[in-house]
């Protein structure tokens, strides 16, 4: 196949936006579209040497699989050696245990599955999983293992009809990708399945330019605009769009596309934008993108293991030229010199084979250490063991994804002949303290009305949660009819909602909020926002007691709550300014002498890095009593 020094060029237009994205988010918000960019590039180059191949007669399946071991396996595979005894090292039992079983599936290809089981891509666990962008790569190995083998039957049995076939299964992957967006957007984000229709958009364009009749001669006006468009859109995908925004669904089209016209264009060489994409730099990054895709976010993950927080940006740069070094030495002395070596296609497959089954053996050895850490007993078992201070009801009474538990069926706790006077309103922040105000109540019982990433905000829909708005409502009106209610408590992970597009909309429903409930003649109690952490509190404990360093040194400045929550303070602010809701202020609870305190009698206040834990929410909740009487 013959070289394109523009595509390679594209490719760093494709892991720069990633490696900024993921070192400093808020840099470029869409960076995230640079995995998508890579699935059209791969579509569209696995498709056209598979049908050269096919037409010179020369198509194997098994010389397709050596070189995909030959091209893949040793960058990946010396990646996964040197980041595993690091995490040995850095790793708490629980975290540890989960990242062998990521090496596990990341060796089989099938990592994608095993994070959807267990997390969230934009999600804060995720950040701590240095093997989260294997999901990528596993699509791809998916789509490597199915669509050789089709394409190859259609070329035997329906040569006329590969166009119609491929554009076939682009649609049906989207329209399934459409449907999992409504109720499962976790799934639609990893399942190869629903991914399919980006690697599709280059698989067909790889077949259309196949052709003979493909517009042989372009008028260079054609290709000058259609070029420079496309670059200009796929520029303005990587700004303007943002991790809260219902992907891959419609809004990958939009990179995907302007991925597909650039390729096109670089068909014949000699538009503008084409010699732009083969210049010298770019194609340097080009052609280590995939080794530093492989080692940035691990570099970057082990960073926050190592600090116990978030890499400042000077930190986080440090960690990106690390990456750079790191990918530059897998390219020169691991991928290049396999490349070039005289090997035979049993030798790789067996090889390849080998690799699997060594990683597979590492990862249940690591297994089986993580198991033996966590039984050993001390202080660091004892902080660790805050992990498991949240609410024994949170899988029953807390609705979350597709499960909206209705206001006959929500949870109450309290004194069982006592009237449901008590009601927590809102997101996940509420769930530990519904419980703990019921376990404290004697005159009342608490009703729990809260959902994940569901604020109490009137007519706002969070990102990814259409449902949430309606459900809302439907909650208020059902709130202010029940006559045994006297108290409502509104809680929320203020800075969450505040630093997405719809912050002001967020505001706006959290005063109206306020306004209909006091309207009803409601008691309104606001609690004032949590300290939040970039690292889980009971880790980070117990890896401080493991360094022998000061526990409550962990805990965030008074000085420093008040400026990070501040747009959310103010808030709170406006909501009982006027008298109309009274204010819970945590300061003065969790925030004494200066420092915010994350462990009280050798309890960890938080069960991860945002929650208050069962221990924590009883301290709140006692001040919530005293003020409702």
């Amino acid at each position: 196949m013959k070289f394109r020094p523009d595509i390679e060029g594209l490719r760093a237009l494709a892991i720069l936006p990633v490696v900024i994205f993921h070192a400093w988010p808020s840099a470029l918000p869409g960076g995230f579209v640079g995995v998508d960019v890579f699935f059209v590039i791969s579509g569209y180059l696995i498709t056209t040497l598979l049908m050269q191949r096919l037409a010179a007669g020369s198509y194997s399946i098994g010389s397709f699989y050596a070189a995909r071991i030959r091209r893949i396996f040793p960058a990946l595979f010396a990646m996964l050696a040197l980041v595993t005894p690091a995490c040995l090292l850095l790793l708490e039992p629980q975290p540890l245990r989960e990242f062998a079983r990521l090496l596990g599936a990341t060796s089989l290809f099938a990592s994608n599955i095993e994070l959807y089981r267990t997390t969230g891509y934009f999600e804060g666990a995720a950040e701590l999983k240095p093997l989260l962008h294997t999901w990528s790569l596993a699509v791809e190995e998916q789509y490597y293992i199915v669509f050789p083998l089709l394409l190859a039957m259609l070329w035997r049995h329906a040569r006329a009809w590969i166009g119609w076939a491929l554009l076939a299964v682009g649609l049906v992957s989207l329209a399934y990708c459409l449907r999992l967006m409504g109720h499962d957007a976790a799934l639609a984000f990893y399942a190869a399945p629903a991914r399919t229709f980006e690697l599709m958009i280059g698989s067909g364009l790889a077949w259309w330019m196949g052709r003979s009749d493909a517009l042989p001669v372009r008028p260079a006006w054609l290709e000058a605009s259609v070029g420079w468009a496309a670059l200009a859109a796929l520029l303005a995908s990587l700004i303007w769009m943002h991790a809260e925004l219902a992907f891959p669904g419609p809004s990958a089209l939009w990179p995907c596309m302007a991925t597909a016209a650039l390729i096109w264009v670089g068909g014949s060489g000699s538009a503008g934008v084409t010699r732009v994409l083969s210049a010298a730099p770019l194609r340097w990054v080009g052609a280590h993108s995939f080794s530093l895709y492989l080692w940035h976010w691990p570099v970057l993950v082990l960073a926050r293991h190592a600090l116990l927080d978030q890499p400042s940006p000077v930190q986080a740069a440090l960690c990106v030229a690390l990456s750079v070094l790191l990918a530059w030495v897998s390219l020169r002395y691991v991928e290049a010199p396999v490349r070039g070596a005289r090997v035979g296609q049993g030798a790789l497959l067996a090889a390849g084979a080998s690799a699997i089954a060594i990683s597979l053996g590492v990862a249940w050895a690591i297994v089986q250490l993580a198991d033996r850490r966590a039984a050993r007993p001390g202080v660091e078992a004892e902080l660790r063991a805050g992990a498991l201070d949240f609410s024994a009801d949170r899988q029953r009474c807390h609705s979350r994804g597709n499960h909206w538990i209705d206001y006959d069926a929500r949870c109450l706790f309290g004194p069982a002949q006592a009237p449901a006077s008590l009601v927590v309103w809102g997101d996940s922040h509420g769930v530990e303290l519904a419980r703990a105000l019921g376990d404290r109540a004697t005159q009342e019982r608490v009703a729990q009305l809260t959902a994940s990433s569901c604020p109490p905000a009137l007519g706002y829909t969070p990102p990814g949660r259409a449902q949430c708005r309606p459900a809302n409502e439907a909650l208020l009106e059902r709130v202010i009819r029940d006559g045994d209610v006297t108290t409502v408590v509104l809680v929320a992970r203020y800075e969450y909602y505040l630093r997405s597009p719809g912050a002001d909309a967020f505001e706006q429903g959290m005063v109206e909020s306020v306004r209909r409930l006091q309207q009803a003649g409601k008691r309104v109690l606001v609690i004032d926002p949590v300290p939040i952490y970039h690292y889980p509190v009971p880790a980070a404990l117990a890896q401080r007691a493991l360094r022998d360093s000061d526990l409550q040194a962990h805990g965030q400045t008074l000085a420093h709550y008040r400026d990070s929550q501040a747009r959310a303070l103010s808030l709170v602010d406006r909501m009982t300014a006027d008298g109309a809701a009274r204010r819970i202020a945590l300061s003065p609870i969790l925030c004494g002498q200066g420092r915010c305190s994350v462990l009280d009698g050798g309890h960890p206040l938080y069960f991860d890095d945002n929650h208050l834990s069962m221990h924590g929410a009883g301290k709140v909740a006692a001040a919530v009593l005293a003020a409702a009487p």
